[in-house]
Order: C-alpha cells, then sequence, then structure tokens
C-alpha cells in the first residue's frame, strides 16, 4: 500500500516526479516495460525505487504515465495546429506532428514495444492512443472513408520515418535524425500532405 504521506526529504520543488518521467521514458523506449529496470530509472532520475512507488505506486504505473503524458503533450500540439481556418490544416497537422516525433522519438518506440511485447491488447492500446487523435481528426475532416484514408497516409508518412529510422538510415545513407535529413523530410510530408488535402476536397 502507498503511503499518503511524502518521505520526509521528499520535495518536488526540484522536479523529481518531472525527472522520473523522463528517466521512465528513456528506460522503457530503450528496454520496454517488461525488461525496464526501475533501478535503472533511479539512477537516470537520481531518485530511489521509494520514491518513484511514492509518485507513482510500481513500475507498471508509471509506464501509464509516461506514455499519457506524452500523449496528452501530443494532442495539445495537434490541437493547436488545427485551430483557424480549413485551409492549410492538413500541412498544418502534418508538420505539427512531424515536430513533435522530432523532438520525442521515445514515444514511437515506446508505442511499438507496447504493441510487439503484447504488455495490454492491441485493441486496449488503440482505445488508448488512437482514438483521440481519430476524434480530433474527424472534428476537423469528417468521418467518410476518403477522410478515414488522409489520416492513414498523413499518419503512415510522419510516423514511419520514426518507427523506421535504423532501416532508412541505411536506405537513405544519413542519419534520420540529422538537422538536414530532419528537414528534408518535413518539407516532403508538408508537400505531400498539401497535395492529399487537395485530392481529399
Amino acid at each position: 500500500m502507498i503511503s499518503s504521506t511524502a518521505p520526509e526529504n521528499v520535495k518536488d520543488v526540484h522536479g523529481v516526479r518531472e525527472r522520473i518521467l523522463t528517466a521512465g521514458r528513456a528506460e522503457f523506449a530503450q528496454n520496454g516495460l517488461g525488461a525496464g529496470s526501475v533501478r535503472a530509472i533511479g539512477e537516470r532520475a537520481g531518485v530511489t525505487a521509494a520514491m518513484i512507488n511514492y509518485y507513482f505506486g510500481g513500475k507498471r504505473a508509471l509506464y501509464d504515465a509516461v506514455v499519457s503524458e506524452a500523449q496528452a503533450r501530443l494532442g495539445r500540439r495537434l490541437s493547436a495546429a488545427v485551430a483557424g481556418d480549413r485551409a492549410g490544416l492538413a500541412p498544418r497537422l502534418a508538420a505539427a506532428h512531424f515536430d513533435f516525433l522530432s523532438e520525442e522519438p521515445e514515444l514511437q518506440r515506446l508505442l511499438l514495444r507496447e504493441v510487439l511485447d503484447q504488455g495490454q491488447s492491441v485493441r486496449e492500446l488503440a482505445a488508448r492512443y488512437v482514438q483521440p487523435l481519430r476524434a480530433l481528426f474527424e472534428q476537423h475532416f469528417g468521418a467518410d472513408d476518403e477522410a478515414l484514408q488522409l489520416a492513414v497516409s498523413l499518419f503512415g508518412a510522419v510516423a514511419g520515418y520514426f518507427l523506421y529510422e535504423p532501416l532508412l538510415g541505411a536506405f537513405l545513407g544519413v542519419d534520420p535524425h540529422s538537422p538536414g535529413a530532419l528537414a528534408r523530410r518535413r518539407r516532403h510530408v508538408i508537400r505531400l500532405a498539401t497535395h492529399l488535402d487537395e485530392m481529399n476536397r
């Protein structure tokens, strides 16, 4: 049972919770939930396992918090991108998603590991991760088949670049995360989104 009272020396003035989330994101992206180590997370964050349990209640709860927190930030980024006129909406959405994953490549690895490790059913994962994105998309583009195909194409063009990073590095002959490679891919994604949007009108 988790104590409702913080240990005497636990103060969040230095962002302890945020440090644990950051360390957990790195550890889980690298090793997955099953092989992820609470001890390693503690070492990364500069805290004890007891503090991780105090703030999150255990490894699974920390993992869920890591994914939920990243999803919430992605949702806010995409919501800001779709605010405003319908013109240029798809390119803005694609650019916002691309920028987020450029800054947060660990999120994609986390989700891919979740599917591969089958830590929970794929249907449950989809409901937790995809449904909020689908709701946002349907609100602005509609729910007919053409609109959904547009969503799949945009999502694939953006997310696939980060999911298949090692293969793409070998294919392109460059580091996919180098500034130049990211800038070129971002321009291409925006052009593709503009074309797909025009096709969907």
